[in-house]
């Protein structure tokens, strides 16, 4: 008899826990959206867009947003997130699902962006300017500031936002309707172990020829194709030492140092390519509190006056 009571007890301090888990956190709206109105995509057409984990590609009609809302009254910033996959597919779950899921537990408003691949990088570009325009569209309607709209990226997809970041400038398509008049440049970005960023490189599709005669005075040049300037917005990078493209993220560090962007560079020893927030042992764990104190340092949440 003891025992039962025991056990109803435990069962009830359980309930309890758990309801008090639920009060604290904050309940999170879902929508999918197109990126693009139906027939008016364009560039390339729309591909094997989305991968569980970056296995085996899913197919979607259209790129997409996948948006998460956490209900607070504060209006706050919104972060789009751009998973890696190399271009050839995406790792929507570990670097999509995992860090909205997070970021929306926050408080902290996002939408996962499902860009085009495989071998898609410039329409891929023209889908990150599209989603941008698109949240600062909706911005009344989800209780978020326009002026505050950041994107984060994973391998691949930090690339994605350090193009967008350096981009902005040069329009990747033609208006098509009121979002398109709005501003594509992001007022924050996050890159997390992004890959080719840096001229000499180690993929030779992205990041242009290897070092040969150049010479170690270039072992850090910036890729062609990002224009870092003092319009470039603030930058948060992470990288670590035994990542293959570890000189990417000091490359680009680099070129925002020398426009003087304001840009926070976190190179850990260990930790590899592709952990999101999986690696639980390494001190590269620690990025995603390093994020979250950067984006409040920047009032992104809106609590500084």
């Amino acid at each position: 008899m003891k025992r039962i009571f025991k056990k109803i007890l435990l069962a009830a301090f359980a309930a309890a826990a758990l309801a008090c888990a639920r009060a604290d956190g904050f309940k999170v709206e879902r929508a999918d959206m197109p990126v693009w109105p139906e027939g008016k995509m364009p560039g390339a057409d729309a591909d094997k867009i989305a991968g569980k984990d970056g296995k085996i590609p899913e197919i979607k009609a259209a790129p997409s947003l996948s948006v998460y809302l956490p209900r607070t009254e504060r209006k706050t910033g919104f972060m789009i997130i751009c998973p890696g996959g190399g271009y050839k597919g995406l790792a929507s779950d570990h670097e999509g699902v995992q860090i909205a899921d997070w970021l929306s537990g926050e408080g902290i408003p996002c939408a996962i962006l499902f860009y085009r691949v495989p071998d898609k990088p410039q329409a891929a570009l023209m889908d990150i300017q599209r989603a941008i325009r698109l949240v600062r569209a909706n911005a009344q309607k989800w209780n978020v500031d326009p002026s505050r709209i950041g994107i984060m990226g994973f391998s691949a997809g930090a690339n994605l936002c350090a193009r967008a970041s350096t981009q902005f400038g040069k329009e990747a398509y033609a208006p098509i309707d009121a979002a398109d008049s709005l501003s594509s440049r992001p007022d924050f970005a996050g890159l997390v172990y992004p890959a080719y960023c840096d001229k000499p490189g180690n993929d030779h599709r992205w990041s242009g020829s290897p070092l040969g005669a150049d010479g170690y005075d270039k072992l850090y040049a910036l890729a062609e194709n990002l224009n870092v300037s003092k319009d470039t917005p603030p930058t948060f990078i992470v990288q670590t030492q035994d990542d293959f493209y570890a000189n990417a993220a000091i490359a680009y560090y680099l070129a925002l140092k020398g426009s003087k962007v304001p840009a926070n560079l976190h190179m850990f020893d260990k930790g590899g390519h592709g952990y999101g927030l999986r690696n639980k042992t390494d001190l590269v764990s620690e990025w995603k509190d390093l994020f979250e104190d950067w984006l409040k340092h920047h009032n992104f949440d809106g609590e500084k006056k």
